[in-house]
């Protein structure tokens, strides 16, 4: 079986040092320094029953990769990953089913096989940050975080049933790869129980934030 080509994020604390000093200095230096190669990988395997090998179209490049490649993320998380890990959550791809589709990263209790924290739980949801370490995946928020899964920068990973959403034939790969974040955002609109006509302060200007303008000027 041919190999697997990936963008990998590996745990070399002082590359990840030298990318953050570059980055007080001079931004559009600082990515090469990071602990991200390309390398050739073996195909993944399914974890347990329920897994999909899933072939990226496009993956997007969040604003969280950005900060990564740039040294400028929270130690605060990094429990819930596990590397070296593939990054890439935003992903439109094919199943060998042939259907083509976008996935929900989070690595919930769902993927993992735990039970459920309530009634009528989202296949993402948990009680805490817990259920994000525990079964046979090993730690990892979601896909592109987690080692045993891989991530979207790449020509193949693995996702769980629960992660999966079909894309109608319509809708091209290029608005597919934005349902992820819309997504995110559309939730934080929906969150906030904007009533018609107030005010909303939106923090941040990025993509994320302009989805969330988006959705409130929608009635989200």
């Amino acid at each position: 079986m041919a190999p697997v080509k990936a963008l990998v994020f590996e745990r070399k604390e002082a590359r990840y040092a030298a990318t953050a000093l570059a980055t007080r200095l001079t931004e559009a230096a600082a990515p090469r320094l990071a602990p991200l190669r390309l390398a050739d990988l073996d195909p993944p395997t399914l974890p347990t029953a329920g897994w999909q090998v899933v072939r990226p179209r496009l993956s997007g490049i969040c604003g969280s990769d950005l900060a990564l490649l740039k040294g400028r993320t929270s130690r605060y998380f990094e429990a819930l990953a596990s590397m070296p890990f593939v990054l890439g959550h935003e992903v439109v791809g094919d199943l060998n089913d042939g259907r083509r589709v976008v996935i929900d990263a989070v690595l919930g209790h769902a993927a993992r096989g735990e039970p459920p924290p309530h009634a009528g739980a989202a296949p993402a949801d948990g009680d805490d940050y817990g259920h994000l370490a525990a079964g046979p995946l090993g730690p990892g928020l979601q896909t592109g975080s987690c080692k045993r899964t891989g991530g979207g920068w790449s020509t193949e990973f693995v996702a769980h049933e629960s992660q999966l959403h079909e894309v109608p034939g319509d809708l091209s790969d290029e608005a597919a790869v934005m349902v992820e974040p819309a997504a995110s955002a559309i939730h934080a609109a929906l969150r906030a129980d904007v009533a018609e006509g107030d005010t909303v302060v939106v923090v941040g200007g990025g993509p994320i934030g302009l989805c969330v303008i988006a959705a409130l000027r929608l009635g989200s």
